[in-house]
């Protein structure tokens, strides 16, 4: 039997599934990071960037709480315009460095946590920021 919080991530994955499958997700999110490089054949070659690794997030984006604005998360100050993204757990986990888009616009990821906070998670929130703000 599964326990409980492996039961919420199923759950929570069905629950953020795009409203055309029946789900309540909106929008179109991704995780995107450089895949590995390639040498050249020999050691003279320059080496080849690798491919993008791109994963498809099921989730929802909306405003972040009011009571959040003006406080610090992760040495940034929280502001009205900034968003929270409430996504089923990826399946590549998200590294700095990585591109978190919403829409095919890249925002700029000011927090990550697993929901719950410790054990098995059943969802990952970011807390994002446009990137012309």
């Amino acid at each position: 039997m599964a326990d409980f919080y492996s039961e919420m991530a199923d759950m929570a994955r069905d629950l953020l599934k795009p409203t055309s499958a029946g789900g309540l997700g909106q929008g179109h999110l991704t995780i995107s990071r450089e895949g590995p490089p390639t040498p050249g054949p020999n050691p003279w070659d320059p080496v080849v960037p690798g491919e993008p690794i791109v994963e498809k997030l099921d989730g929802a984006v909306r405003g972040i709480d009011k009571r959040m604005v003006g406080t610090e998360v992760g040495g940034v100050v929280l502001m009205a315009s900034d968003l929270q993204a409430i996504c089923a757990v990826p399946s590549m986990e998200f590294q700095p460095g990585d591109t978190f888009a919403v829409d095919g616009k890249p925002v700029h990821v000011i927090a990550m946590e697993n929901i719950p906070a410790a054990g098995t998670p059943s969802a990952v929130r970011f807390i994002i920021r446009s990137a012309g703000a």
